[in-house]
């Protein structure tokens, strides 16, 4: 079933420009792992975690040869580990921010369709900060979005496994805001799958109109009571 637009709405009240973000705690991430990583040190994982949203070559990319010279995307996937267990206090919400913003490749490498999950595995069972091949195992558990928005007037779409598909909207390095209530205490990873599907050029998981390819800059993770959380940005 699609989300309404009441999402839209809800996200609008729950991050709305309410002042300052006083209280707001950013988690520390390490160890950032990916699946695949397109041109290996020039778009690794851990790019999306060195505190630089904008600038060239500062993303995870996964634009991989299909054998006959062109490039294609498939569906991959991105972990991180929390430096220190996370365990968000009753009332608190967890915001994660996707930021588009590598120079380098054209303007339209949005994420098309993506999923987030935690876990509260040992920290030594994955994430080994590989970027290819890299240890992604552990027991997850998908997330469900409260509310989810783009500054890029992106259309953002809950689907029934909990996973968002992005459509219309400027497609230009635009930044992703995703709120949720997580009721676990000890979370020591995040995982974000892209997700390929069948409105997505080449089948996503990005919104390349070519290949289907994306750039992922910065992943960034708060946790806030609702009226200190305000949009995300990079």
């Amino acid at each position: 079933m699609w989300a309404s637009q009441r999402m839209g709405i809800a996200l609008c009240m729950l991050v709305g420009m309410v002042g300052t973000a006083r209280g707001v705690q950013p988690v520390a991430l390490q160890n950032a792992t990916s699946t695949y990583t397109q041109g290996a040190e020039l778009w690794g994982p851990d790019k999306t975690i060195d505190g630089i949203a904008s600038g060239s070559f500062t993303s995870w990319a996964i634009s991989r040869p299909d054998g006959s010279g062109d490039t294609a995307a498939l569906a991959e996937a991105i972990v991180w580990e929390t430096v220190t267990d996370l365990s968000p206090m009753p009332g608190e919400l967890v915001k994660f921010t996707l930021c588009h913003r590598d120079f380098i490749p054209a303007p339209d490498h949005n994420i098309g369709r993506f999923r987030l999950a935690y876990t509260t595995d040992d920290r030594g069972a994955f994430a080994d900060g590989v970027g290819i091949g890299g240890d992604v195992d552990a027991n997850w558990t998908v997330i469900r979005p409260l509310a989810v928005q783009s500054n890029g007037g992106e259309g953002m779409f809950i689907l029934n496994d909990r996973s968002i598909l992005v459509q219309g909207g400027i497609n230009s390095r635009s930044i992703y805001t995703l709120v949720a209530h997580i009721g676990a205490a000890g979370i020591t990873g995040f995982r974000l799958d892209v997700l390929e599907h069948k409105t997505l050029a080449f089948r996503g998981p990005g919104r390349q109109a070519t290949n289907g390819n994306l750039h992922l800059s910065e992943f960034k993770v708060e946790v806030a009571r609702p009226h200190e959380l305000t949009a995300g940005s990079c």
